[in-house]
């Protein structure tokens, strides 16, 4: 008997043991790559909310001077990751709502401003100073990096701007500059100015300090990083955050007698968090989409033998899929296969910068082309890795193809700038792009949707008298309940509507399965718009007593039938319908159920686990 309990436990444990084994050595290669990538992304900024007090107290600030300062004409970040800090949209936005606020405001910037000898560097600077202009600069300072560019160059960069410049002996400068902000009148000079000061309540020093005296200098903002000034007697001393990555924020407290008593120094973090300007955003768009047209980015992996190769091409991951199922699979559900919806989300889909690393064959013949709305080559696909795949599609063998189990390949674009702290797990990573491993499930996917991009889109294409898709419902709606407000869900059904109407038709559309079933479905739409608590917990009660009277369900949550019947004999309930289907049909949907993830088409037996034959 012993024996026999012994051998119980022992079987048990062989069993149980290798499947917690495995979840836990994934748990931990999850968590490493996460704290790895954390601590190269520390927080160099506080948010907007730490100093919201200052402003809404009792005794605000005399004034508060928001400035920047060694950006380098830096328009925004590649938005890899969701933490990156910076951009002139969030800029813009950042410094509207503390003007809301009522409190006196300067907005400066400290100098290098310009960068690059490019012709698309010249385009960049002027795009940087039409969108400060636009944000209502009262000074940008020369720097010496800046004043390097010539003479011919800034006088054509001043033309761009409505803000004026601040310099010693230039005739597109200023030696300084005064305003008048609230009660106090403020003179904004360079910080080596060796002039007579005005007579002013404040004198704030742009620049790059040559001198540890600074006699009669209030503030001092400096384009670099520097340490806050403790010393008595002396400025305040303030630095940049480079490529406008923050927005600095310095408040001034001034007395009665004009004396600054007190001062409160911050870098507001511009991340995901901080609404976007729609206007600059516009100017950044009409930017890329004009650059576009124009840029010769090189493409990747140039020095590749199968890239060289000039009777090679591109063939998109469909192509993969036919011998490749498995691996497809694998793949699709990956944030490579997202990674052009990444650019959708940030609007840079014309940014040269990013849609090489975003997209497939970028700039070679057979590849991504910029503006291809209908692309197949949109995401970071086989032959990214893999090389081009014409000729092995055509004659499978192994030296037609890359094994791409060199990592050098993916540090081109997981680089220090997009993807901080990446090398060192870069070994972790390569389980990722294992495509022995199991696809992910739609929890899976959403979790990683959401943690890369914030609030993924979830469609769901259904009729709702169709087997396989109340079965879906049932396996997907506790999903989308789970995940709650972190995701987008709607409902979409799957009908036609007739070509032509008589006075006969009960109703102007058809569906697989009769009146019926589009009278449900657009039930469905009217309880969702008008009971949107009960709607889910409505479909997964109807699914289940489809031969028995809607009311039933309708009835027992809560939900007024005479309100929805009316609704349903309005005309408007046919116009809602018809918008609804117009989805499925400008996609081709005909399949029941049929799931979207970010505009990515998947079938239900893939991230559902389930089985069935789809109603079509």
């Amino acid at each position: 008997m012993k024996l026999a309990i012994v051998t119980l436990i022992l079987l048990t444990l062989i069993i149980a043991v290798p499947p917690l084994y495995t979840h836990w050595a994934e748990s931990r290669r999850q968590q490493q790559i996460q704290e790895i990538k954390q601590q190269a992304r520390q927080p160099i900024s506080e948010t907007f909310g730490s100093v919201l007090a200052l402003l809404e107290g009792e005794d605000p600030p005399s004034v508060v001077a928001l400035y920047t300062g060694g950006t380098k004409s830096h328009l925004e970040p590649c938005g890899c990751y969701q933490e990156q800090s910076g951009g002139l949209p969030r800029r813009a936005s950042l410094v509207s709502e503390i003007r809301r606020h009522g409190i006196p405001t300067l907005l400066v910037d400290a100098g290098d401003i310009f960068d690059g000898t490019e012709n698309i560097d010249f385009q960049r600077c002027q795009v940087n100073l039409k969108a400060m202009s636009t944000m209502g600069y009262d000074a940008v300072a020369l720097s010496q990096n800046d004043l390097n560019y010539g003479d011919a160059y800034l006088i054509e960069q001043r033309a761009t701007a409505s803000i004026p410049f601040l310099g010693e002996n230039h005739a597109y400068a200023q030696p300084s500059i005064l305003q008048t902000v609230g009660e106090l009148s403020i003179a904004l000079v360079p910080v080596s100015t060796e002039r007579e000061l005005p007579d002013t309540n404040l004198i704030i020093a742009l620049g790059t300090p040559t001198s540890p005296e600074h006699p009669n200098i209030d503030v001092i903002i400096s384009p670099e990083e520097v340490e806050p000034n403790q010393q008595m007697n002396a400025p305040i001393w303030v630095g940049s955050t480079p490529e406008g990555k923050t927005l600095g924020f310095l408040a001034l407290w001034v007395n009665v007698d004009g004396e600054l008593t007190q001062h409160h120094a911050a870098q507001l973090a511009l991340t995901g968090d901080v609404a976007e300007d729609h206007s600059i955003r516009q100017l950044l768009t009409d930017f890329y989409r004009d650059v576009a047209q124009t840029s010769e980015h090189k493409p990747l992996f140039t020095e590749q033998p199968l890239e060289q190769d000039p009777q090679n091409g591109y063939v998109s991951a469909t192509a993969c899929q036919r011998c490749h199922e498995q691996e497809y699979l694998q793949w699709s559900a990956t944030r490579h296969a997202f990674a052009f919806e990444t650019l959708l989300k940030k609007e840079r889909y014309f940014d040269p910068n990013c849609v090489p690393c975003h997209t497939t064959g970028f700039r070679y013949p057979t590849g991504f082309q910029i503006g291809d709305n209908t692309s197949a080559f949109k995401g970071v696909q086989c032959e990214t890795c893999h090389g081009p795949g014409k000729q092995h599609v055509g004659n499978p063998k192994k030296d037609n193809i890359r094994r791409a189990s060199e990592t050098s390949l993916c540090l081109e674009c997981h680089d220090t700038k997009h993807s901080l702290g990446f090398a060192e797990v870069v070994a972790l990573h390569t389980k990722d792009v294992d495509h022995s491993r199991e696809p992910m499930n739609l929890e899976e996917l959403l979790a990683s949707r959401v943690s890369r991009i914030g609030k993924p889109t979830l469609e769901l294409f259904v009729m709702s008298y169709c087997p396989f898709g109340v079965q879906a419902e049932e396996k997907l709606i506790p999903i989308v309940k789970e995940f709650g407000n972190k995701i987008d869900f709607k409902l979409q059904f799957i009908a036609q509507e007739k070509v032509e109407s008589t006075a006969q038709d009960i109703t102007p559309f058809t569906s697989l399965h009769g009146y019926p079933e589009v009278a449900e479905n657009i039930r469905q739409l009217l309880i969702a718009q008008e009971y949107p608590e009960q709607y889910l917990d409505y479909i997964l009660c109807r699914g289940k007593k489809l031969d028995k009277s809607w009311e039933n369900c309708a009835e027992k949550l809560g939900i007024d039938v005479t309100r929805i019947q009316a609704l349903f004999d309005a005309p408007e309930a046919e116009q809602l319908f018809r918008k609804n289907i117009k989805r499925a049909a400008e996609l081709g949907i005909r399949a029941s159920p049929t799931i979207l993830v970010d505009n990515h088409q998947f079938r239900a037996n893939q991230l559902l686990r389930a089985s069935g034959t789809p109603c079509q």
